[in-house]
C-alpha cells in the first residue's frame, strides 16, 4: 500500500474562510481559519480506552514491529470532547538515543499542551545514523501510531498539526508538503530545512498546497542562511508572511527555543481542516 493510502490523504487545501464556530473543540482558538471553506462541524475520532490525564507510552506494531511512543494527556481532558493532536518529531542526537529523545521531546511539549488544551504525541525515530528520521519508515510508522491514538481518545481529526526539529523537520517538511494533501493543516519546524528533506530538487515542489508553518532558528545556527533562502521560497510558492509563513529568529544555536511551544501554538491553533 502507498503511503499516500497510509495516510488517508483525501482532501485538498486552500486558506479561504474564517469563522466562529461554538462548539468546545474549536473553542480555545476562537478566530479558526478553515482551510477548506467555511465550516462549523467537527469531526471527533471517538476514541475510547486510554488512560487520563498524564504522561503514558504506548506500543503499536507497524511493519512487522513493536514500537513505543509517548503521549501527554491535559488536565482537563473529557472523552465527550474532542481535543486537538500535535505530533512532535525530535532530532539526531547519537545512536541508542532515539527512545529517550522523543520522551524528552514529549515532555518538552507538556506544559502547552496542558496549558492550551491539546493533546502531544511523539515517536521515536528509526533511522540508524542516530536515531534520526528515515523516509519512508517514520511516515508509515506515524499513520499506524495516529490509527491506534484516534482509537483510543477523542481526537478532533480537523485539528491534528506536526513539529519537527532538525532531523526530525527535514521530513517533517516532506511530510507537510508532499504527502499532506490536506490532512494537516499547519506545522512548526525547529532548525529544519529541505536539506534533507525527500525532495527532486530543495525547493517547495510545484502547485504544492499552501500549508501554513511556523519555522523557529537560532540567530547563532549554522543552518541559519540556508532557512533565510528558504523562507523567500516559501514566499514565491504562495505562502504570505505573518500570515501562513513565520519566521522567530531567536538566541541561540541549533537548538529548540523554550518559548517556541506557545508561540507557534499561538499561529498553529487558529487553523483547522
Amino acid at each position: 500500500m502507498c503511503i499516500r493510502d497510509r495516510l488517508l490523504v483525501t482532501f485538498s487545501l486552500s486558506i479561504t474562510a474564517q469563522a466562529l464556530p461554538d462548539i468546545p473543540s474549536f473553542l480555545d482558538c476562537p478566530d479558526i481559519v478553515f482551510n477548506s471553506g467555511f465550516q462549523d462541524d467537527s469531526q471527533p475520532s471517538n476514541g475510547v480506552g486510554g488512560e487520563f490525564p498524564g504522561s503514558f507510552t504506548r506500543s503499536v506494531f507497524s511493519n512487522g514491529e513493536l514500537r513505543t511512543y509517548y503521549v501527554s494527556i491535559p488536565p482537563l481532558y473529557n472523552p465527550d470532547t474532542p481535543l486537538p493532536l500535535l505530533f512532535s518529531w525530535h532530532g539526531a542526537a547519537g545512536v541508542g538515543t532515539a527512545q529517550t529523545n522523543a520522551e524528552l521531546t514529549r515532555d518538552f511539549w507538556k506544559p502547552t499542551g496542558d496549558a492550551n488544551n491539546f493533546i502531544v504525541l511523539t515517536q521515536a525515530g528509526t533511522g540508524s545514523n542516530g536515531g534520526g528520521f528515515t523516509f519512508p519508515n517514520d511516515i508509515i510508522l506515524l499513520a499506524d501510531i495516529l490509527a491506534d491514538l484516534y482509537a483510543s481518545y477523542n481526537i478532533e481529526l480537523k485539528r491534528v498539526y506536526g513539529h519537527g526539529f532538525s532531523s526530525g523537520g527535514h521530513l517533517m517538511h516532506t511530510l507537510m508538503l508532499f504527502y499532506n494533501k490536506g490532512r494537516f493543516p499547519a506545522y512548526a519546524i525547529s532548525a529544519g530545512t529541505f536539506a534533507d528533506a525527500v525532495f527532486e530538487d530543495p525547493e517547495v515542489p510545484a502547485n504544492s498546497l499552501v500549508v501554513p508553518v511556523y519555522v523557529s532558528i537560532g540567530d547563532k545556527d549554522p543552518l541559519l542562511n540556508t532557512v533565510l533562502s528558504e523562507q523567500t521560497k516559501f514566499l514565491d510558492a504562495g505562502w504570505v508572511e505573518n500570515h501562513t509563513y513565520w519566521l522567530d529568529i531567536f538566541d541561540g544555536g541549533h537548538q529548540l527555543d523554550l518559548n517556541m511551544p506557545q508561540n507557534s501554538w499561538n499561529q498553529l491553533c487558529t487553523f483547522s481542516k
